[in-house]
């Protein structure tokens, strides 16, 4: 065989032509690759300004699969770590699947970001993902300017080589759900560095640009449309960024191209000027707001990042005006990014938090948006999308007034922020329109037995599923006895004396209704919801056990009571409308491990027939409910059940969506559902009202005129302070400390308003503790003491007389119980020990635990007795302030078991 090492005939005329073509190539290649790395030493220079480091900031490696946001109030993006992310400018989904690849010179391979990321950093004003390389580290700094139609991406690189980032997307220029699609077009500007994307009418538009970029993928207008994505790569050489960022800048406008284009410019040109005024937003925030600090510092962050969060909810929508939004994740192949839109419901129990923490804005401008598009007949919309001026939303879609229960919430959250306030020009502004809120929900009690319905009005709680419809349910006659309460109090103010008296009848009638028709003294809890005869039964959902699911239907095919034990009873609670000794006993349902997880509350209890724990409705925790739960136990003198149910929502804040809480997750395991919304706005308002209104018991009343403070620290805590605490005008920094035999409430105004405010402390003691007197900066004042379930208030009220008002409980120590509460990690079962209750008389502390069988437990206890034996508990003497109780339970270990303990207290 012939081997040629050299050619051996001439080249044809067609090679030497083809010749030429690929050296043109090649130059061509060779001066485009040089030519870029010129326009990244002239392209406008964003420095490496310092991130800033006076706010908040979480950190840890990344998790595959957990959601992360950037959020402004005309922006989004959302994400899950080690995948892609979607840029939102509401209300336009501009592209998806946005993600970097890198490619180092002299390595024939190309690197994916996704297999890279090594660790997320949560700012309020920025999220920073890193991707780690032997070679180089890429940090992308994410942040959404606060009151622009923009998103930033700022690429900081470090490179032992020259490095190449490829950035690729899919452009979609989507109206959000439920308005129709555009076609849509992309171009790219090469002078500009930008693609256009474009629809036939020119009214929608956005800009993805970076001043560095090159486009490697735009289709020739010859070629057949397909989809696939958009790349454009940046060549870095390692000299050129030593002092410089990458910047990318997203945006997006409903008024067209020139708009956006408008928009990306000015944001370009001043990167880090919006960067500091988004920063110096959350830092007001953080200053204008209340801010907590407690023993445990995991319960202080996420009240943190719960204002952030809910911050974060606020939008200013071009086709609406300025809202609440209620949650966020990404939309996967829909234009549903979680519950991005505005809700009522939502909102409004939202606004709750944002009055506790004194973020008054925030609730003036979601009720000001919900009042706006307000029913003729006075009924508060249930969801609006942000699409909604683009379709027939309000009458050819059934979501606008499918809620019952926004209405009367719509009454309770002006009372709210009336009593927090005593905002008088807001309140006549709103009136008539409480009052039609009010008149509405009156009118739907069609039979008069006192109870509001939601046949023919709308769901109240449980949306859909086996239960549904319900006829009148335990949770809406809560809020209707609260929002007739609110009504009074509203018409007084208003000196509207007829309608006062005519509300607070209304309330006493149904909370009496309430009571006759709800409770079951045979089972010790109210019971679910009233219900109308069905032609046949309900058919159970798919499922677990939808056998044993479908039994239970068919009992309850011809049921007027649906006596399930449910988690919706905490509402009328929540509001302290239940009797004591019910409430008490009903309590003891809410914590138990039937409807208490690790990680919140089940809408159902696991005991049901019915339980599922996989469903929406049946069986799923949500952090909504266990924050119900949480206020309504330290309502009716149960803090052990509320500090349990309150941290098991702030510990919601770390192992998923980084600073966020969740909407809903498993039954059975510490993991949400994928179809939750990992940003959720009212599991955020979950953590901060317990903590402010339950753990610490301030509440401001009577128009801003008075600030009541009810502590009820765990039995461990020695101090606690809440700075920033609004009453009206007023501010406060309030300190609560204890130390043996003696409690300080501590009140100093930060304000030099002089208008006075009346202030009250009503701090939980033990109930064997024995008061010995009361002063009031050195002078001694009466005391009232009254019994709430496991503790007592002792009570005073005075006039504010100076800048500092110290008041001093002296008394003969008591006894309590505390137990460390472990963080949470995803995928873990419920294992943490239930204190149902605690409570000690002069001779014994009684005890009803609950935890899993095959277990011992450790519980401190603060007393000044010595413990007595008890059969099943070892008691252990403590060198230090507290003995310990370890507590065994027998039986299976993947069951709880219930203990009632009786324990000795003996003299020392």
């Amino acid at each position: 065989m012939r081997v040629f090492t050299r050619r051996d005939r001439p080249l044809t005329r067609a090679e030497l032509v083809t010749g030429v073509l690929c050296l043109f190539l090649i130059v061509g290649v060779l001066r485009t690759a040089g030519e870029t790395r010129e326009q990244v030493a002239t392209a406008p220079a964003v420095p490496r300004f310092p991130l800033r480091e006076d706010l908040h900031q979480l950190s840890r490696p990344t998790h595959d699969g957990a959601f992360f946001d950037v959020i402004g109030r005309r922006s989004a993006m959302f994400g899950y770590e080690h995948r892609s992310i979607e840029a939102w400018i509401y209300p336009l989904k501009i592209l998806d699947d946005f993600s970097l690849s890198f490619r180092l010179e002299g390595y024939p391979l190309e690197i994916h970001g996704s297999d890279i990321m090594a660790s997320i950093r949560v700012r309020p004003e920025s999220t920073t993902l890193t991707y780690a390389h032997a070679a180089f580290r890429v940090e992308q700094i994410m942040f959404a300017p606060i009151d622009e139609q923009a998103v930033v991406l700022l690429l900081d690189v470090e490179s032992v080589l020259p490095l190449t980032i490829t950035a690729s997307f899919r452009p979609r220029l989507r109206l959000m759900w439920p308005a129709t699609s555009m076609t849509g077009a992309i171009g790219w500007d090469a002078a500009e560095h930008v693609y256009a994307l474009s629809e036939e009418t020119g009214r929608y538009a956005g800009i993805i640009g970076c001043p560095y970029a090159r486009d490697v993928s735009v289709m020739p207008y010859q070629e057949e449309p397909r989809d696939v994505p958009n790349r454009f790569v940046v060549e870095v050489a390692p000299e050129l960024l030593r002092t410089r960022r990458i910047p990318i800048v997203i945006a997006g406008s409903v008024e067209g191209r020139a708009q956006a284009k408008a928009v990306h410019d000015r944001v370009l040109g001043s990167v880090q000027d919006f960067y500091e005024r988004t920063a110096d937003h959350y830092a007001q925030l953080d200053r204008e707001t209340m801010v907590v600090t407690t023993p445990d510092e995991r319960l202080n962050t996420a009240f943190e990042w719960a204002k952030i969060g809910i911050d974060k909810a606020v939008a200013a929508s071009p086709l609406l005006g300025t809202g609440l939004l209620a949650g966020f994740r990404t939309s996967g192949d829909s234009e549903r990014p979680g519950f991005a839109w505005f809700f009522g419901r939502d909102a409004l129990w939202t606004t709750l938090a944002t009055n506790a923490e004194g973020e008054f804005a925030t609730t003036r401008a979601a009720l000001e948006f919900l009042r706006k598009f307000q029913r003729t007949d006075g009924k508060i919309p249930h969801e609006i999308s942000q699409s909604a001026p683009l379709v027939s939303w309000f009458d050819r879609y059934p979501y606008a007034w499918a809620s019952a229960d926004a209405t009367p919430l719509y009454v309770i959250a002006h009372g709210d922020y009336w009593r927090a306030t005593g905002d008088r020009e807001f309140l006549e502004r709103a009136w008539p329109s409480v009052v039609s809120a009010y008149r509405f929900s009156a009118g739907t009690d069609s039979d008069g037995n006192g109870l509001i319905e939601n046949t023919n009005v709308g769901h109240g709680w449980v949306e859909g599923g086996a239960l549904y419809p319900a006829h009148e349910e335990i949770y809406l006659q809560g809020l209707w006895v609260a929002a007739a309460r609110s009504i009074a109090e509203l018409a007084t103010a208003m000196n509207d004396s007829a309608l006062a008296t005519a509300a607070a009848e209304a309330a006493e009638r149904t909370r009496a209704a309430m009571e006759r028709a709800y409770w079951r003294a045979d089972r010790g809890f109210y019971a679910f919801a009233t219900a109308l005869p069905r032609s046949s039964a309900a058919i159970a959902e798919s499922g677990p056990n939808r056998g044993r699911r479908q039994d239970r239907l068919n009992a309850l095919r011809d049921a007027r009571l649906i006596d399930e034990d449910t988690v919706l009873p905490a509402v009328p609670l929540w509001f302290g409308t239940a009797e004591d000794d019910r409430a008490q006993s009903e309590l003891d349902h809410l914590g138990s491990a039937a409807i208490a997880t690790d990680w919140g509350d089940r809408l159902l209890s696991n005991d049901s027939a019915l339980y599922d724990p996989l469903s929406y409705h049946y069986g799923s925790v949500w952090p909504l409910f266990t924050g119900w739960t949480a206020l309504a136990a330290y309502r009716y003198g149960r803090p052990h059940v509320g500090y349990q149910a309150l941290m098991a929502n702030a510990l919601l804040t770390f192992p998923g969506a980084l600073g966020y809480v969740t909407e809903l997750l498993s039954g059975d395991f510490a993991t949400p559902f994928g179809r939750s919304s990992h940003h959720q706005v009212w599991s955020e308002a979950m953590v901060v009202t317990p903590i402010v209104h339950g753990l610490f018991g301030i509440e401001t009343l009577d128009g801003g005129t008075t600030l009541r403070v009810a502590p009820a620290l765990p039995g461990a805590w020695d101090r606690a302070a809440a700075a920033g605490v609004r009453a009206g005008a007023a501010r406060y920094d309030v300190i609560v400390e204890r130390a043996s035999g003696r409690m300080v409430v501590r009140f100093t105004r930060r304000d030099s308003d002089r208008r006075s405010v009346r202030l009250v402390a009503a701090p939980a003691l033990p109930l064997d503790a024995k008061i010995r007197g009361v002063t009031v900066n050195g002078s001694r004042v009466k005391h009232e003491t009254t019994i709430a379930g496991d503790v007592q208030r002792v009570g005073v009220s005075v006039e504010e007389s100076s800048r500092v008002t110290e008041i001093v409980f002296a008394y003969d120590e008591g006894t309590d119980v505390s137990v460390d509460v472990p963080d949470l990690h995803q995928g873990e079962a419920s294992g943490n020990l239930r204190i149902l209750r605690a409570a000690a008389d002069a001779r014994v502390l009684r005890l009803r635990l609950e935890g899993r069988g095959a277990r011992t437990y450790v519980l401190s206890v603060r007393t000044p007795k010595r413990l007595g034996a008890v059969e099943g508990v070892v008691v252990v003497r403590a060198n230090g302030r507290d003995q310990q109780l370890r507590v065994s339970f027998e039986g299976p270990a993947d069951t709880y078991i219930r203990r009632d303990i009786v324990v000795p207290l003996l003299q020392r």
